[in-house]
This record gives structure tokens, sequence and C-alpha cells, in this order.
């Protein structure tokens, strides 16, 4: 029985059958763990998107309609699928500004810094929205808040 014994184990620590399956239930909870990081990731970048398309509806019904709160409200609101909610949007006085996109004035009779042009009307449109997580991710809170802003000068 002993040389029996002795003559299987060389045979056993050089049989490679099943290797795959040992390895496969290795990698898995690895694999699984970059899905679903993938998919939350997918999900949280398309959220910020649509947040963001939100916003730049109210901001286009601004351009072609002039400055109206409750139809740049629905525009934003209505614009996706995704629930978002419409911040108050606003309507400031402003110079373009190559750096910071707009400097806000206090008013329409002052000339820009460029000593030129006077300043326009804008509309500063808000969009937000709450992303959740499939799982719960260190450095993440739940929900996510995501946010766009879009600024548009009106006639």
């Amino acid at each position: 029985m002993a040389m029996k014994t002795s003559l299987m184990m060389p045979r056993l620590l050089h049989d490679e059958a099943g290797a795959s399956a040992a390895e496969f239930v290795l990698i898995l909870p690895l694999m699984t763990l970059l899905l679903f990081g993938a998919v939350d990731v997918g999900g949280l970048a398309w959220s910020q998107m649509q947040v963001g398309a939100a916003a730049r509806a109210g901001a286009t019904y601004a351009l072609t309609n002039g400055f109206d709160v409750d139809g740049i409200t629905d525009a934003v609101t209505n614009a996706v699928g995704l629930t978002v909610t419409a911040e108050a949007p606003e309507e400031r006085f402003g110079c373009p500004d190559a750096a910071t996109g707009v400097t806000e004035m206090d008013d329409d009779t002052t000339p820009c810094p460029d000593g030129v042009t006077m300043p326009g009307n804008y509309a500063i449109v808000s969009a937000s929205a709450n992303y959740s997580p499939i799982f719960g991710w260190p450095g993440l809170t739940d929900p996510v808040p995501l946010s766009s802003e879009t600024k548009v000068r009106i006639p």
C-alpha cells in the first residue's frame, strides 16, 4: 500500500486537470467587482450628462423665448428621462470674458472691462439630480449629488 501512495504523489503534482477551473474561481470575484464598478461609473457618467443636457435645454429655451422663469423651469424638468430638479433661473448682466466665460456686472450702464462693449443680459440655468450607485463604494456618498449650470446671453 505504501508503494501505491508514493507513486500517486508525483502524478498528482503534475496533473493539470481542473487548473483552469481553479484559476477561474480565484479570479471571478475580482472580475465581478470590476464589472459592477464599470456599470456604476457608466451610470454616474450618463446621469451627469443628462443633468447637463437638462440645463442646456433650459438655456436654449431662454435663448429662443426670452427670460421666462416658468418656461425655463419646465424646459429643464421635461428635457430628459431622468428626474431633474430645476433651480430658479437667474437673469444677470454680464460681459464676455475669455478666461471665465462671463464676468458679472452690477448694471447695464457701466461698460465692460474692455471699455467698448456694454453688458448684456444673461440667463443662468441650473439643474440637479441624485445618482444612487448599485453598491456603496469607499469615498462615494449615496446618493451622489449631480449638478450643472449653463449661462447664455439672451436678447
